[in-house]
């Protein structure tokens, strides 16, 4: 029955799917608030720095590979084996460079050894999450969004409970981080088995001659997604280098109930990635059809949720958090404000990723970091994290109709060519 339901409506219910994967990141966000209320507000701005810095250097630990998997497997399923074979081989070489970097960073950043000790150590499960990822953007390739919604859902119940009893056990910061390391290297021993049973021997691969195609045609696509992570969490590194712990804590809370609102268009992008990608090369009238209801409905939701969050925050943060974190609610109140940016931003990602718009993704993304950046620094030390949340909300709003323009001009070039993997 549930076949045949795919096969009648197969984008329904992979976005139903999707909807579960998105929608299990609540249990992420419910194991953030307890490690707030059972942490002190110092060490969770400490956890919330680590989360953020390491977060960032994840996705140089993937370097694109993950979308382009996505992206090349939905177009070529007998070749998802040897491709993914090559893949795991080449991240070998990135989480090095990754883990590397942030030995560097770390003590570079901050001088409190509680937080490079603490940075070290999310380190290691972000590059343990990185193949994850990896595994999960092969799963969607593969239209296989029921076995990557349980294995997201597994990963994040395992983890919530793991890290809640670590807390409550009183093991504190420390003992939060080694749990994350520890939850994620059991959910890569399944996640790989799993993929064994589907697709056969997935031994990394060595070969020199693969890998440079192959991270030639992901490199676009990971530094837009290295500029990505970092226009997200930047703005709190740079409140963890320029202001208190305390500031971090507070920005942060507010930072995750607005990243909450995120998971809507999350799920519409997830499954859009390999649909338009298909759609761009067998069927262009439907391709602009689809991103345009889709575009459409993400920004419609992102008015009306960003409005319901702005106007409830000031009893939704300390309900959630504690009324330690009220100072929160100003920041909480902007952020919500400019959501509808980054609703359609989500969408108008999955669209340029689609019709190989790789390189004027990159620059569009990079012009709002670089926005971000310095409206941070110009912000933060007068208006601390209100400073903040207004200098994210105005880099959102430039990222949003800088990508609009591009993906609007690549749509209407009727000789673009639908496939390859250089853009334009």
């Amino acid at each position: 029955m549930l076949a045949d339901l795919k096969r009648r409506f197969p984008f329904l219910v992979n976005s139903t799917y999707a909807a579960a994967s998105a929608g299990s990141a609540v249990l992420l966000l419910a194991l953030l608030v307890i490690a707030g209320r059972w942490l002190s507000v110092d060490d969770y701005g400490r956890f919330g720095f680590a989360f953020a810095l390491t977060t960032i250097l994840e996705t140089i630990m993937d370097s694109g590979l993950g979308a382009l998997t996505i992206r090349e497997v939905a177009r070529d399923r007998q070749g998802a084996q040897r491709l993914f074979r090559h893949i795991l081989g080449l991240k070998l070489v990135w989480v090095a460079i990754g883990l590397a970097l942030l030995g560097v960073l770390a003590p570079a950043l901050r001088s409190d050894p509680v937080v490079i000790h603490v940075c070290y150590l999310m380190g290691i499960s972000s590059a343990i999450r990185s193949y994850l990822l990896t595994t999960r953007g092969l799963l969607q390739g593969l239209d296989r969004f029921d076995l990557e919604a349980l294995l997201v859902v597994a990963d994040r119940v395992i983890l919530l409970g793991a890290c809640a009893a670590v807390l409550v056990g009183g093991y504190g910061l420390y003992g939060l981080a080694l749990t994350f390391v520890l939850v994620r290297a059991l959910m890569l021993v399944v996640v790989l088995a799993l993929v064994r049973r589907h697709l056969g021997p997935i031994a990394p691969q060595i070969d020199r001659a693969a890998w440079r195609g192959l991270q030639s045609a992901a490199l676009p696509l990971g530094f837009f997604m290295i500029t990505l992570n970092m226009y997200t969490y930047i703005d709190t590194v740079i409140l963890g280098v320029m202001r208190s712990d305390s500031e971090v804590a507070w920005y942060g809370a507010a930072y995750k109930l607005y990243e909450g609102l995120t998971y809507v268009p999350a799920i519409l992008s997830a499954v859009l990635i390999p649909r338009l990608s298909n759609l761009f090369v067998l069927d262009r009238v439907e391709h602009q059809v689809l991103l345009r209801r889709t575009l459409g409905a993400s920004i419609v939701l992102g008015v009306l949720l960003g409005a319901v969050l702005s106007a409830t925050a000031f009893w939704i943060l300390p309900t959630i958090f504690g009324r330690a974190y009220q100072p929160g609610i100003p920041p909480l109140q902007i952020l919500a404000g400019g959501a509808v940016f980054v609703f359609a931003t989500w969408i108008l990602h999955a669209a340029a990723i689609s019709t190989n718009l790789d390189r004027r993704l990159l620059a569009t993304t990079v012009a709002g970091l670089t926005t971000n950046v310095i409206l941070n620094v110009a912000f933060i030390p007068r208006w601390g994290i209100s400073g903040a949340a207004w200098a994210t909300v105005l880099a959102e709003a430039l990222t949003a109709v800088a990508l609009f323009a591009q993906v609007s001009r690549r749509l209407a070039d009727s000789s673009a060519a639908p496939v390859g993997g250089g853009g334009l």
